[in-house]
């Protein structure tokens, strides 16, 4: 019975054998696949890896002879995939396939330091999730304030990213932790992620929303048995900054600080006249003025005035920063020169480092309200026209295919402002305003600039025409600023590279620093400074004149042959 039996056992299992490897068959030419180049960073050989796309990055490239090959003579190093074409970053080798997009390129290369983790452990199971629910985002290798916060020595540096990968769901915490590339504060300190623009997004938050996005991890560093001294230490810190300011504004803003003094002056003088309180004058002349109806004409040249100015805002070496700028005319934008040095760093020079300035900058034409920006411009490592003693600077955007908004570019520029402005900006980084404003002392400055004609004196000695001095809302707040100098926040505040316009929409100043005065009363008061534009063309023309020429000169060309 048994010798019967067996024949039929044996056709059975060859039976099963061949539905079961033509079912294995049919599932590999079912399952998706996914086609990635990779290039070997030792021997700079390209290869094609096609797997299955439910695989993890680990799984195919263990797959090429040629990876594995690899992998043993670079035995105990960690193995380092970094994206550069269609995913971007060093990318986590349990990252499915399916979350790359096809025809991705990778270099793999190894680090020189003995693994302190064995890769396989970095794999975690994502098996049992399904690949729809990927989420890809990226965290940068270098922290806020705790700077080192990846394992590998070799990535902890300014310029890496990591990308990382996790599920719909999961939290923030629980997806860095089970990464394995992070050290151990994702576990025991308290942390959260810091977006460009300065959002904090908490680590119980959910990961489903960022996809595709650039965070900064912010570590709260606990207080080390150290901590009371450095606080003993802060009031020195505090004044080694205020030197380091001062010092900036000596070799950079040297005019601005001799305006503020001559400002201080005049208000003395003015209120000796009086003999009353003058800053209660100008509030009153500043409410008179600006409490009008506005008409719709200049409703409407503001309105289109608005969407070209934008928020440039960086995150270099850990610090974030923004400030106000406007297109100029095509790709290039204005803002203040003080703005990048706040960019590089006290004591360095910009023009020395636009590639820092290029890396760091962001900008945004959109930003009216306190949601999340997606849309940004980049810029050019290119800084060819600027001053750092007027304290305006010309940038370059990068084009990406959007459209840039129209320049503020005017070739009439009015020679004595109007008694009503308009500023518009981004105050302490905040969403876009439009600020009305007045002139200070106009009777003053226009006594001035006759004095100057009459006597036949050059301009640069006093230069009466190089600022517009304005009142704005905040100059008259009932909690005021340090009357010291230039205000605690205002020398690098976001009001910074503002465009100034006239009642008939010109564009005539570039805000530049506010700074505080007191009357007999002892009150104080906001007065900004904004740089004339007539002074800004006028030194781009004497020291950049094949650029004004192109960009400048261009317009009025074109006006003068439709005129013919």
């Amino acid at each position: 019975m048994e010798s019967q039996k067996r024949p039929r056992d044996v056709t059975n299992t060859q039976e099963q054998r061949f539905c079961s490897h033509k079912k294995t068959r049919q599932d590999q030419t079912t399952v998706p696949r996914k086609t990635i180049i990779i290039t070997l960073g030792v021997h700079q050989k390209t290869y094609v890896l096609t797997h299955r796309e439910t695989d993890s990055l680990y799984a195919g490239l263990k797959t090429l002879n040629a990876v594995k090959e690899e992998i043993k003579s670079h035995q105990g190093k960690k193995m380092l995939v970094c994206g550069t074409e269609g995913i971007e970053g060093y990318i986590h080798l349990g990252t499915p396939l399916s979350c790359f997009p096809e025809s991705s390129r990778v270099v793999i290369t190894f680090s020189k330091t003995e693994s302190e983790q064995e890769e396989d452990n970095l794999v975690f199971g994502w098996q049992d999730q399904s690949s729809d629910d990927c989420v890809i985002f990226y965290i940068n290798a270098f922290g806020k304030r705790k700077k080192r916060i990846v394992r590998c020595k070799e990535l902890d540096k300014e310029e890496y990213k990591l990308c990382v990968y996790g599920f719909k769901g999961e939290t923030i915490k629980d997806t860095l932790r089970k990464d394995g590339r992070f050290l151990s504060f994702v576990e025991n300190d308290p942390w959260k992620l810091l977006t460009d623009q300065g959002y904090i997004i908490e680590n119980t938050q959910p990961i489903d929303k960022l996809e595709g996005k650039l965070f900064q991890v912010e570590v709260e560093i606990r207080k080390s048995p150290g901590a009371a001294r450095a606080s003993r230490n802060s009031k020195l810190e505090e004044i080694n900054l205020h030197v380091l300011k001062e010092d900036i504004m000596e070799k950079y803003c040297k005019g601005l600080k001799e305006e503020c003094e001559k400002v201080r002056r005049n208000i003395k003088e003015e209120t000796k006249k009086l003999r009353k309180s003058l800053f209660k004058a100008h509030r009153r002349a500043f409410k008179e003025l600006t409490k009008n109806s506005t008409p719709g004409k200049r409703v409407k040249f503001l309105s289109q005035s608005l969407e070209s100015v934008g928020y440039i805002s960086w995150n270099s070496n850990g610090k974030t920063g923004g400030a106000t700028c406007f297109v100029f005319r095509g790709l290039y934008i204005f803002t203040c020169w003080h703005v990048l040095n706040d960019i590089v760093g006290i004591g360095r020079e910009p023009r020395e480092h636009t590639d820092v300035i290029s890396q760091s900058v962001k900008v945004t034409f959109d930003y009216e309200d306190y949601e999340e920006l997606d849309i940004f411009f980049l810029v050019e490592p290119w800084l060819e026209v600027g001053d750092g003693t007027l304290d305006y600077a010309v940038l370059k955007l990068k084009e990406n295919g959007q459209q840039v908004p129209p320049g503020l570019y005017n070739e009439t520029v009015p020679r004595l402002p109007s008694d009503l402005m308009y500023m518009i900006s981004h105050p302490d980084g905040k969403p876009r305003i439009i600020d009305a404003c007045t002139v200070v002392f106009q009777s003053i400055q226009k006594r001035e600039n006759q004095e100057c004609v009459q006597g036949g004196e050059a301009m640069d000695r006093s230069d009466p025409e190089q600022y517009i001095r304005l009142y704005t809302q905040r100059s008259f707040q009932k909690t005021t600023r340090n009357p010291d100098g230039i205000t605690s926040n205002a020398f690098y505040c976001g009001s910074s590279g503002s465009p100034v316009f006239d009642c008939e929409g010109s564009l005539v100043a570039m805000h530049t620093v506010g700074f505080s005065c007191e009357d007999q009363h002892g009150v104080s008061s906001i007065i900004e400074l904004g740089l004339r534009m007539e002074r800004i063309l006028n030194d781009i023309k004497q020291k950049h004149e094949i650029w004004y020429n192109e960009v400048c000169a261009q317009q009025q060309d074109v006006e003068m042959h439709s005129l013919e």
